[in-house]
């Protein structure tokens, strides 16, 4: 699967079909296509059972089910995995999960908040998610990681634990999504601050976009 950061999501089977084998010398082909403002956020390989999770600049987060995203051919611009308002900010992390994961928000002024990919409920494509992290006015969401081995993370250090404290990094320890007061589905509320959205364009190989 690929995510864009402007919220544009395609997923293809990467079989002999639809993806060759190649030297190492080899451009390759394409994989997704972005409109001129768009460009590729991350790149996973997901099975039937895991959770798309993404997170906004503004600490807006969702998970859905990956089987809610039909399989495509490559090379079109895909669909949607959020319609994206300016105040929320774009994508900074698309992350492929298990219920059981954590993950690892990152901020730009150097605080880590940690929190249970559960304690996100599991919603459809079209919904717009929950307020996962809230940074400063000032701060903004720079990164996000999967850490599905707490203990074992704390134990070699990649993070402090948070009964400890560390003088560099802030990091808050298990934090429970709010839901926003204006998170319904997107037949309620639009979440983008255009009147219409722009229809996607055609794929060249199955359909068009959403």
């Amino acid at each position: 699967m690929l995510v864009s950061r402007k919220g544009q999501s395609l997923r293809f089977t990467a079989d002999d079909d639809a993806l060759r084998p190649m030297g190492r010398a080899t451009s390759g082909v394409t994989g997704m296509k972005f409109r001129d403002d768009d460009e590729l956020l991350a790149a996973k390989v997901v099975t039937d059972d895991s959770y798309v999770f993404i997170v906004t600049e503004g600490g807006f987060a969702k998970r859905t089910r990956v089987d809610d995203y039909r399989v495509q051919g490559r090379g079109g611009l895909g669909i949607k995995v959020a319609k994206l308002a300016e105040e929320r900010g774009d994508l900074v992390g698309a992350l492929v999960v298990q219920e059981e994961d954590e993950v690892l928000v990152v901020m730009g002024g150097g605080k880590v908040v940690r929190s249970a990919v559960a304690g996100v409920p599991a919603k459809g494509r079209d919904t717009m998610g929950v307020i996962f992290a809230k940074p400063d006015k000032t701060d903004r969401i720079i990164a996000v990681a999967r850490n599905s081995e707490r203990s074992v993370a704390v134990e070699e250090g990649l993070i402090e634990d948070p009964s400890e404290g560390s003088p560099d990094v802030d990091v808050i320890d298990t934090v429970s999504p709010q839901e926003d007061p204006a998170e319904f589905t997107a037949d309620e509320v639009r979440l983008s601050t255009e009147e219409t959205a722009e229809p996607d364009a055609e794929s060249p190989e199955h359909g068009g976009s959403e």
